[in-house]
């Protein structure tokens, strides 16, 4: 199923053209599942500490792109609701779809700054400072349509429509990006890369869920042959092992060239998910 990126300015109105996204496919497609990924979901997100640090914005990408991964399958719909600002961001979405053989689209909510100023102003809750729109509007790198990350591209102003029937056609009737080679599954005749990446993972995760009881919610815990995870709760088997499933299909369709690194990009990925 595809991935609907939606882009703009603070306060362009991409959470409202979202919903309507939503409104609009699910009851096209009553037996379609429909999944919204946002800032809001990102334990700890905080609009001003969020998007004031370019660490703690890193972390948020980096969460929107593990839901992405997570959600995007033969039978979801994916609709990312973000700012989505940098080109190069964008791209590693469109490189996500590649991967996952489906088709994407960008839905562009243009705005002039003026306007979006006046919107967050009005806004009861969740304003940004005058500060930080104008930083981040300054730093958004507009979509362009001839590039292939962004396209199909679709530009709603504040006062228009959504071509709903149009980008139905993008994301339901096109044929999905062909694949890189490299993320091409490739047929598993390496057995022993299976059962070292079965036998890695859970040992990672045994590890954690044994460790973690001696520990309290701020310290680091030593994976061996990974690294530190940061302690931010206590995680449960089941939601690890939920975690370490899909890294394993993740991996069948991106495989690892050097086995060694094992379990360092799985605690990378587990961070991202957790």
């Amino acid at each position: 199923m595809p991935l609907a990126i939606v882009t703009g300015y603070p306060s362009s109105g991409k959470s409202c053209r979202t919903e309507k996204l939503l409104s609009y496919f699910t009851t096209k497609y009553p037996g379609k599942k429909c999944v919204v990924v946002n800032d809001e979901q990102f334990t700890g997100f905080e609009r001003e500490y969020t998007y004031s640090s370019s660490h703690n914005e890193k972390n948020l990408r980096a969460y929107l792109k593990s839901q992405v991964q997570k959600h995007l399958n033969k039978d979801t719909l994916v609709i990312v609701d973000s700012l989505n600002y940098i080109k190069g961001y964008r791209y590693e979405l469109y490189c996500v779809t590649k991967s996952a053989q489906t088709p994407h689209c960008v839905i562009w909510c243009d705005i002039a700054k003026e306007k979006a100023l006046e919107l967050n102003l009005s806004k009861e809750n969740g304003q940004y400072s005058e500060k930080l729109m104008n930083e981040l509007m300054m730093r958004y790198e507009e979509p362009n349509g001839q590039s292939r990350w962004d396209s199909p591209l679709f530009t709603v102003q504040i006062d228009g429509e959504l071509d709903l029937e149009d980008i139905d056609c993008a994301l339901f009737k096109s044929k999905a990006p062909p694949p890189n080679l490299s993320t091409v599954a490739q047929p598993l005749q390496a057995t022993d890369f299976m059962y070292e990446l079965d036998k890695v993972t859970n040992e990672t995760v045994k590890f954690i869920v044994s460790t973690q009881k001696d520990r309290v919610i701020g310290d680091k815990i030593k994976v061996p042959n990974a690294g530190e995870l940061q302690l931010v709760r206590h995680y449960s088997l089941a939601e690890l092992n939920k975690i370490r499933r899909q890294f394993i299909t993740y991996t069948k369709m991106n495989p690892i060239r050097d086995s060694a690194k094992l379990a360092t990009v799985f605690l990378q990925y587990l961070e991202k998910s957790l």
